[in-house]
């Protein structure tokens, strides 16, 4: 059993010490139904019925006198030889644990009087586990509130997730004062791999975890639909990893919390201790309000980046879209003439996509366009500028290039497709395109003129390769 003590702050006084006999100490139980002890570092000369009753309340099972409480904690001791030394008024909490973990808090309120010869102390206790108790929810709420609050507003400043997984990892690690260390897990088809880590060797940055083997899955018989704490010495799949706080250092006990962003599990995550049975139900709460606030900010933080790429980019190829385009196509064309450069617009329009569509379907055809995309963004430069044009159409500006060097490269990717078609289901599905070229700024200085001369030499384009096809 433990204890700690706070003396409350305020001024001490000094008292003249009066006499006190077993009479007059009997009577108080007639006008006060408080717990009472007298008593000094040595020796217990004193308790009332009600001292007893609130001892056996809180008394160790086993236990021997119920003052063992008080009088076989050497800091108990120390406090009461401080007190009759200087004849000041006693006034402590005192802050026990049982076996069990359990804390309850005493206040003890007392002074000095003369008893039988001897200068001991005559305390008043009262129980005050459930006020310290609710003040200190109140506290551990309060600093949950505000480190939960960083990650919220880090939410929309930050674009880089592995930033907010740390961010979230280090606060929840400041909430959980029992952990040393931790790590969020993401899913990824049937293992998690690691997002974030602290306390951990860096190869566990490579760590891949089956699902069916996290601790969460174990202890929750694979419905992973609740916080748990967690003893790892009953789970028998144990993956011993190093930490940096030493060799042969394993983590013994962990709580995790499951991470669902709409309904999907999302991934897990755990604050561990090198310590046995480190968290309790206050820990389990405040779990319970981080798992809720990293949902939230996660959610909002996919939402955000969601938006903040279809500003840019199309959903179905991943290239960007006709919007951005337009906008960059107008920086690009003031940097030409600033500089009294040249560059080349390009217009693609797939082949047959429509008798795709008619005979397999618009998801085939969704693939054939996907197909044609990976392909031509595989085949230009970083320094070039790919768009989905819209449907089946795409557009791309080429920089430092002429009409022979384009018309080779995409003769060439023409002739990859022939020979490594679409396969679905067995079936080969021949997917190409036609193209057409426009100079800047031979041909046009507007993005218009550009596109129409474009169209114009890719359907003369279309049209050859028909012949040819005859």
């Amino acid at each position: 059993m433990e204890a700690a003590f706070l003396r409350r702050k305020g001024k001490k006084h000094r008292m003249k010490i009066e006499n006190i006999d077993i009479e007059e100490l009997k009577s108080y139980e007639k006008f006060m139904a408080i717990p009472i002890i007298l008593f000094n570092e040595t020796e217990v000369f004193y308790t009332n019925e009600s001292f007893s009753a609130l001892c056996k309340q809180h008394s160790n099972p086993g236990s021997g006198q119920h003052y063992e409480l008080f009088t076989h904690d050497p800091r108990v001791i120390e406090a009461l030889k401080a007190t009759i030394s200087s004849n000041e008024e006693v006034h402590l909490e005192i802050d026990f644990q049982r076996d069990t973990g359990l804390k309850f808090w005493i206040e003890m309120i007392g002074k000095v009087v003369h008893f039988r010869g001897y200068n001991v102390v005559l305390a008043s206790l009262s129980d005050i586990t459930e006020e310290k108790k609710v003040k200190q929810d109140l506290l551990r709420i309060s600093r949950l509130r505000m480190l939960m609050l960083e990650i919220t507003q880090s939410v929309l400043e930050s674009e880089d997730l592995e930033q907010l997984f740390n961010l979230i990892l280090e606060n929840a690690l400041k909430a959980l004062t029992n952990g040393s260390l931790g790590t969020i897990l993401m899913k990824e088809r049937s293992y998690f791999s690691v997002a974030s880590y602290i306390g951990y060797d860096a190869d566990i940055k490579n760590f891949k975890l089956p699902i069916e083997d996290a601790f969460l899955y174990t202890v929750t018989q694979g419905k992973m639909d609740r916080i748990a704490r967690i003893d790892l010495l009953s789970v028998k799949t144990h993956y011993l990893k190093s930490t940096i706080f030493g060799e042969e250092i394993y983590i013994k006990s962990n709580i995790a919390a499951p991470i669902y962003i709409k309904g999907s599990l999302f991934g897990i995550i755990n604050i561990d201790a090198l310590e046995t049975d480190a968290f309790d139900e206050d820990d389990e709460k405040s779990m319970e309000f981080i798992r809720n606030t990293i949902e939230i900010a996660l959610a909002n933080h996919l939402s955000y980046q969601e938006k903040a790429f279809l500003a840019r980019f199309d959903r179905l190829t991943k290239l960007y879209n006709r919007a951005y385009f337009e906008e960059q196509f107008e920086l690009v064309k003031e940097h030409a003439q600033r500089y009294n450069d040249t560059f080349n617009l390009v217009m693609f329009d797939m082949d047959n996509l429509k008798r795709i569509n008619d005979v397999h379907g618009h998801l085939v055809g969704d693939r054939a366009i996907q197909l044609v995309a990976q392909e031509l963004e595989a085949n230009v430069r970083s320094s070039d500028f790919l768009a989905r044009f819209g449907g089946d159409e795409f557009v791309g500006i080429f920089y430092h290039s002429d009409h022979e060097k384009l018309d080779e490269k995409f003769r060439g990717l023409l002739e990859k497709l022939r020979i490594d078609p679409l396969m679905i289901d067995g079936e080969n599905i021949s997917c190409s395109f036609s193209y057409g070229i426009a100079d800047f700024p031979k041909d046009g200085e507007t993005m218009n003129e550009l596109i129409k001369v474009a169209d114009d030499r890719m359907y003369l384009f279309k049209g050859h390769s028909k012949r040819e096809e005859d």
